[in-house]
């Protein structure tokens, strides 16, 4: 099964949490090497699934759980997440970026996504890349600044992502990676929470596999 497949799953409750964690596990371990679109840790699939029997115990009733419920994202790694470090794609000290939770992020959470974990950016959001790779040809770039997001979801390892443009850091890396992007209106979706590279130009957006997709994100 692909990332929709599966949360379709487990959102009606036809597997379980394990389950959608060892199968997300599986997607993953098979493209990610290549794709190299997220920042590594231990033990991410184990704390997916107890993130995931947490919402189960929250919203037992499947007709009464959010519209995102077990939607797994990725999450640019200029956004605050809770229990996540924040680099930007630099070399500083892990203590010098940290900071409150992204609004956003914050709001995905209530809407039941899941975190499966930061994706690479270029340097602040900004020129000098990272490791990740197109996800269709790897010996091709996948576009920045938000390379890791969108190719996150053009490999098919999470639902969907979150990026931000200040240029064309939404557009182009979708357009490279064969995905959605959504740039809505400046301010329509908070930056707060998120390392800014140009606070008057910048724009928080997100990465899908299809447009229905993105207006429920968006919404």
């Amino acid at each position: 099964m692909n990332t929709q497949q599966l949360n379709r799953a487990f959102r009606n409750d036809e597997i379980s949490a394990q389950e959608l964690a060892a199968s997300l596990q599986s997607l993953f371990d098979s493209r990610e090497p290549e794709v190299l679109a997220f920042i590594p840790e231990a033990k991410r699939f184990e704390r997916l699934q107890k993130e995931a029997e947490e919402l189960v115990e929250k919203y037992p009733d499947i007709n009464q759980r959010p519209a995102l419920f077990g939607m797994t994202v990725g999450v640019k790694d200029i956004f605050h997440v809770k229990g996540f470090s924040t680099q930007a794609g630099s070399q500083l000290p892990t203590q010098a970026l940290q900071g409150d939770e992204a609004a956003s992020v914050v709001k995905l959470k209530d809407a039941g996504a899941l975190i499966l974990g930061k994706t690479v950016t270029t340097e602040f959001a900004y020129f000098t890349p990272g490791p990740t790779r197109n996800p269709h040809h790897p010996d091709h770039t996948p576009g920045g600044s938000s390379s890791g997001s969108a190719a996150a979801v053009g490999a098919d390892l999470c639902d969907f992502a979150v990026g931000t443009q200040t240029i064309g850091s939404v557009i182009r890396p979708a357009a490279f990676c064969g995905v959605v992007g959504f740039k809505p209106t400046y301010e329509r979706i908070s930056r707060a929470g998120a390392i800014p590279l140009s606070p008057t130009f910048d724009h928080v957006g997100v990465f899908t596999h299809d447009v229905e997709t993105a207006t429920r994100v968006a919404s």
